[in-house]
């Protein structure tokens, strides 16, 4: 499994795959998922805090978000 293959998958999909690697005794597939999903909960808190931030903003402006 490359990286790449492994990102295209959905997170719970990732998630097994790490499980199942590691049941298999295959480290090199555990750290490619483990980075995978470090990734996916930078972005998403990137995201968050991008969010919560416009919220803010239009609460002092008083705008609809």
């Amino acid at each position: 499994w490359t990286k790449e293959k492994i990102a295209g998958l959905t997170t719970p999909d990732v998630r097994q795959l790490r499980v199942n690697a590691e049941r298999l005794n295959a480290p090199e597939i555990m750290e490619r998922c483990d980075a995978v999903l470090s990734e996916r909960r930078k972005a998403a808190g990137a995201k968050s805090r991008a969010l919560r931030a416009e919220q803010k903003k239009s609460l002092a402006t008083g705008e609809a978000v």
